[in-house]
């Protein structure tokens, strides 16, 4: 029976089977080839790993007939145990060697903002004159070296206290008022001097001024102050004495 004589519907059976084995087919040609690429692959890369491990045999010979002449294979073996022993160690530095790395790149932006910002700090200092000041304090403190030993060092270790607890006292505002007072009274004394006649104040003019109430006190002041200092040091500090009866204040 011819495929004519056949009826529509076995024909129609037949050509969906033919359909299905030629896609079967195809889909098995795909794989032979795929396969057959593979094997091509992997026949390229067994013969080019056998020319490369074949120079790297000659490569290692060389180097271990090289090597043998300085080391032996119990020295190899220790190096190759000490390497696999701080094998961690040497990873652990290689991270921190990597995060300082990171963090020297997040830092350099921050780096050169401080620069330019110790820069202008500089620059304004040196307007404002502090290079001048310390180059002069310096030559100021190589002149006390020259003319200081340690031996007036050592009394001046000695004697710091006191000189402290003078300057406090000096620092002290009734001590400062006063201090102001007599800058004053000098300066005007000074400015007097060029108005006062070329003979000396006859001992009459003296005893005159005493009349004064205000040069009475100050005599009185300036008496009792000298009686204080010269009072001995060794003995005990006693208070300022006081005024007398008749003495003005």
């Amino acid at each position: 029976m011819s495929v004519t004589d056949m009826p529509v519907d076995r024909v129609a059976t037949l050509e969906q089977k033919l359909d299905v084995l030629t896609e079967q087919i195809a889909v098995l040609t795909a794989d032979a080839e795929h396969r057959r690429r593979q094997r091509e692959a992997i026949d390229d890369f067994t013969a080019d790993f056998a020319r490369v491990s074949e120079d790297a045999l000659a490569v290692a010979t060389r180097e271990l007939e090289s090597l043998s002449q300085i080391a032996d294979l119990a020295d190899t073996v220790r190096l190759l145990r000490r390497f696999v022993e701080v094998a961690p160690t040497l990873e652990r530095a290689l991270v921190a060697i990597s995060q300082i790395a990171e963090f020297v790149d997040d830092a350099a932006p921050l780096g050169t903002d401080a620069m330019a910002l110790v820069t202008e700090r500089l620059a304004e200092a040196e307007r404002k004159g502090y290079f001048a000041f310390a180059g002069a304090a310096a030559g100021i403190a190589d002149r006390v070296v020259a003319n200081f030993d340690e031996d007036d060092l050592e009394q001046l270790g000695d004697n710091i206290v006191t000189i402290l607890e003078t300057v406090r006292e000096i620092t002290q505002p009734e001590m400062l008022a006063l201090l102001g007072r007599m800058v004053e009274a000098v300066k005007a004394e000074q400015r007097a001097v060029e108005l006062e006649p070329a003979e000396p104040p006859s001992f009459w003019q003296l005893a005159k001024q005493t009349r004064d109430p205000d040069v009475r006190r100050g005599m009185a002041r300036a008496l009792h102050t000298l009686k204080a200092v010269s009072i001995d040091t060794s003995t005990e500090s006693a208070p300022a004495p006081a005024l007398h009866e008749g003495d003005q204040p």
